[in-house]
Formats: structure tokens, C-alpha cells, sequence
């Protein structure tokens, strides 16, 4: 891991972080991927230039730790639903993906609105893309309002 000398706050000993925070995009429907669904987001909030967004992924362009973090708000009637954060890597000419966070959340029977929200520091590399997908439920019901489906990630100095 390189270690590069980050710029400051002018008056303050803080670093200046990055962070991206992406949306649902509500004039887009879900994306379904053989099994799985796929969110269409849209940038909500973004500071520095240690991550990107690039084709409903963010993409990281600096090597270190962040918190990454997601939520959903569910509206299929279904037992349980979720999803999952998974992290694409190259190794050499392949990518490869790591699944890095789970969030599964039941259902209630009478009124099948529910979210399901996870969050964790996990070490990512250069040229990783995060993805946030909905896993064995291609037609979920989800809400595409901005206050309750939600990804995004922190870099932590």
C-alpha cells in the first residue's frame, strides 16, 4: 500500500476525506441481471477525488480503508429480502468479485415495507468497483426515493 500526503483543511489539523454518496435514481427502473437486480443510482453527494461513480459502481481511485455502507427500503411481499455489497477486483485480466457486506431483513406479513441497512470498514485497492446488488430477486419491489435506498462510501484517514 503507497501512502500519499493528503491536502488539509486550511486552520484545522483534519485531513480532507472523500466521500461519495449515491441515490436511487427515480426516473430509472431496476436492472436485472440473469438473478439478480441491479439499482440505477445517481449522485447525491461527492467531496474529493479518492472515489468515483462509473455505470451504477463506485470506483476507487486510492488505495486505503472506508467505510462503506448501504441501505434499501423493500416493498415486496416476500419472506425475506436483501442485499449485498460485493467489491470488484483485477487480479491480472479477470475480475474477480468479493462479496464484502450482507444485510437480509423479514418481511412483515400485513404491510411488506421494510429496510435493510448495513455498514462496515473494509480495505479496498485502486481501481476496485463497488457494487450494491439485489441478489435471487430480479422483480423486487423497492423505493427509489432518496431518504431510504442509499449507498455510499467514506475514506477514513
Amino acid at each position: 500500500m503507497s501512502f500519499k500526503r493528503l491536502k488539509r483543511d486550511q486552520g484545522s489539523s483534519r485531513a480532507v476525506a472523500s466521500f461519495l454518496q449515491l441515490t436511487a435514481s427515480s426516473i430509472k427502473q431496476l436492472e436485472t441481471k440473469g438473478n439478480i437486480a441491479v439499482i440505477p443510482w445517481t449522485v447525491s453527494v461527492q467531496h474529493g477525488k479518492a472515489i468515483t461513480q462509473k455505470e451504477n459502481r463506485i470506483v476507487v481511485q486510492e488505495d486505503g480503508y472506508y467505510l462503506v455502507f448501504g441501505q434499501v427500503l423493500f416493498k415486496s411481499p416476500s419472506i425475506v429480502m436483501g442485499h449485498i455489497i460485493q467489491s470488484w477486483g483485477h487480479a491480472g485480466a479477470a475480475a474477480t468479485s468479493t462479496e464484502l457486506l450482507r444485510c437480509l431483513q423479514e418481511m412483515p406479513g400485513e404491510t411488506p415495507t421494510n429496510t435493510c441497512y448495513t455498514a462496515g470498514v473494509v480495505q479496498l485497492h485502486q481501481g476496485d468497483e463497488l457494487e450494491l446488488v439485489i441478489p435471487f430477486r430480479p422483480q423486487a419491489l423497492i423505493s427509489m426515493d432518496a431518504d431510504s435506498t442509499f449507498f455510499g462510501v467514506i475514506q477514513l484517514n
